[in-house]
């Protein structure tokens, strides 16, 4: 008996490792397996110095929609296979090789907020709903524009203000990130041009709050551009940083019939969205209010900009979000990296903050509970919040409301204001403060709210209607315990509720307002909302900016070891493993850019599986056992 064990045991090593081996390659054949549905996207076609065709078109992959818009305008396309998949050699007369190199056609996917080049050919790259395809002309290393940033954390409508355009990729002989700026390239917003210096800048005239379009280009007539054509939008609401949406088209319409109110199913599907996406101070107040820890790596970022700017240097409204964000994600505003946020900004002169500033300050002194003797406190927020209403007939109405500037009311900061004055609207008394004037001032700015609705139910706003106008109002109302779909603000064809829903996008997103999908500043502001209905349907009133944490107990934050530092080993042999198989693709051309913009063989960039174990670890594996068995069988 044990003699057979002894010989059944020689084949163990060369069946287990077989086994392995046939597992590794059956899951990728699996996945390929998986199912694909047809998407309509967008695709634009770039040559060193022009676009020669864009459009959009049906299909399941990159190649197919490529395809397709070059047969139907009738341009020549030039493809071959290859081990790898699709090898593009020439489109419309550009062909592979033209300057020399290794220059050919490649592609890139841009989708909402985001940039990526995929680590698969183009005929293997499978759509996804709201993708940009760019098929371009260049080198592995010719940039394209994946990060745009602004030098103010809130830009301002009318105020100039600088944007940086840049070309970030991962470089592995150093083992991170890079920042290439984009110099002497042309930018275009609105019917100005502007020309960005070595640093990739522009100082851009100031601009009225809304949606604003950008392009960019550095088109060469006999070489590589110094940029690849693109274009984009950005959008400015005096409260919030700017966000970029890379899409060439970012146009949606808005549904004309009302969808029904499912606040919780929107709620659950938003809430859902913010939680996979979290990114600044407001998602992590959201997040927190249901147990939730927000991403807080925009933390280090802070400690940079304060290292680099000091606090002093901070605008209030600045400090106000990180206050409350800092708070919402269990840690101290009295100490983050040895500055004491709270005293920075309450010692501050308030006669130098902005309307918003003043309003914000109020809901941060209330969110973290404060007490503490300062230069502005609490009686100081709401007499200036009252000094600087606004007042007027305008179109046979009275007028009531607030403005972050200027002498026309803005729905979105009544609203903010609202809010704020909301806890003394209710019964909150503060020494020196007449609650009955606070009630009536209020009371006048929810009836002007009222007035600026159309007849579908939206709040008009300066620029016209959007879901944050809609989501400021109803986190308003709520506060006071007014209902949103009460008659006051029905109106012919719906009410606040109903087209503040209508705004609703893909996967629990909102849009901006009909020209504008899937805003992350929009989905986030109406997760807010969101927040405020689904609790006024409960208690009857919702105060959204109602701390309830010890906020002199929390600990301070400390910077923790990044996970990239953590993994530097595993990295530096994955390295290895993938260099080896690079070498053979490097004299054919056969090479793919991973997300990164590195050039990788097709086969180093495969997708991660999940799995804590490396794909290529597996085969190594697999081949010591076969290699021990067949010893043993000898």
């Amino acid at each position: 008996m044990q003699k057979r064990l002894r010989g059944f045991n020689k084949y163990i090593s060369l069946f287990v490792g077989a086994m392995l081996l046939i597992f590794q390659f059956s899951f990728l054949n699996i996945a390929k397996a998986s199912e694909v549905i047809a998407e309509e996207v967008s695709i634009r076609v770039e040559a060193p110095d022009k676009t020669i065709i864009e459009g959009k078109e049906t299909g399941t992959t990159a190649y197919e929609v490529l395809e397709k818009v070059l047969n139907k305008n009738n341009i020549n396309l030039e493809a071959e296979d290859s081990q790898y998949g699709k090898f593009i050699k020439g489109i419309s007369g550009v062909n592979s090789g033209k300057f020399g190199g290794y220059d050919g056609w490649l592609y890139y996917i841009k989708n909402g907020t985001k940039v990526e080049t995929s680590g698969v050919s183009i005929d293997s790259y499978k759509l996804n709903k709201g993708d940009n395809i760019v098929v371009y002309y260049g080198n592995f290393d010719t940039p394209y524009i994946n990060t745009i940033d602004f030098n103010k954390e809130v830009i301002k409508e009318n105020e100039p203000f600088e944007m940086i355009f840049s070309f970030k990729n991962f470089d592995y002989t150093l083992n991170k990130d890079i920042v290439n700026p984009i110099k002497d390239a042309k930018v275009t917003i609105g019917d100005k041009e502007y020309i960005t210096n070595a640093e990739g800048k522009i100082v851009v005239v100031g601009l009225n709050k809304g949606e604003h379009q950008y392009s960019i280009s550095g088109y060469k007539k006999d070489n590589i551009p110094t940029v690849i054509k693109d274009r984009g939008k950005f959008v400015i609401d005096n409260l919030n940083k700017p966000l970029i949406y890379f899409n060439d088209d970012n146009l949606v319409k808005k549904e004309e019939v009302k969808k029904p109110k499912d606040i919780k199913g929107q709620l659950e599907l938003t809430l859902n969205y913010i939680k996979n996406n979290s990114s600044n101070s407001w998602a992590a107040l959201s997040l927190d209010k249901y147990g939730i820890k927000s991403d807080e790596g925009y933390l280090k970022t802070w400690v940079e900009e304060i290292e680099k700017d000091g606090l002093s240097n901070l605008n209030a409204i600045d400090i106000e979000s990180k206050i409350m964000g800092l708070t919402a994600l269990g840690y101290s505003s009295y100490d983050f990296v040895g500055h004491n946020l709270v005293e920075e900004l309450y010692n501050r002169k308030l006669s130098e903050f902005y309307n918003n500033e003043v309003a914000f300050g109020l809901l941060a002194y209330n969110y973290l509970g404060l007490k503490d003797e300062y230069k502005i406190g609490e009686k100081e927020l709401i007499e200036s919040l009252l000094s600087l209403k606004l007042s007027y007939k305008a179109d046979d109405k009275n007028l009531v409301g607030w403005t972050w500037y200027g002498d026309k009311i803005d729905p979105d900061m009544t609203a903010v204001v609202i809010s704020a004055l909301a806890p003394y609207y209710r019964g909150r008394e503060i020494e020196g403060i007449d609650n009955n004037k606070i009630k009536d001032s209020v009371d006048e700015a929810v009836k002007t709210l009222s007035l600026l609705q159309n007849e579908n139910g939206d709040i008009i706003g300066q620029y016209g209607a959007s879901s944050e106008t809609d989501s400021f109002t109803i986190i308003a109302l709520t506060s006071l315990g007014i209902n949103p779909e009460g008659e006051m603000f029905t109106k012919e064809k719906g009410d606040l509720v109903s087209s503040f829903l209508a705004y609703s996008g893909d996967n629990g997103q909102f849009n901006h307002d009909d020209k504008s999908k899937n805003n992350y500043i929009s989905t986030e502001e109406a997760l807010r909302a969101l927040i405020s209905l689904d609790e006024f349907s409960k208690n009857g009133a919702y105060d959204y900016y109602k701390g309830s944490k010890d906020v002199k107990s929390l600990p301070s934050f400390k910077i923790k070891e990044s996970e990239e530092t953590k993994n530097d080993e595993i990295k530096k042999t994955e390295e290895i493993i993938n260099d080896n198989l690079i070498k053979g693709d490097l004299e054919h051309g056969n090479l793919a850019q991973d997300n990164k913009g590195e050039n990788k063989s097709p086969m180093a960039v495969l997708p991660k599986t999940g799995s804590t174990i490396s794909f290529y670890y597996m085969i190594i594996v697999s081949f010591a056992l076969i290699i021990s068995g067949i010893k043993k069988i000898k």
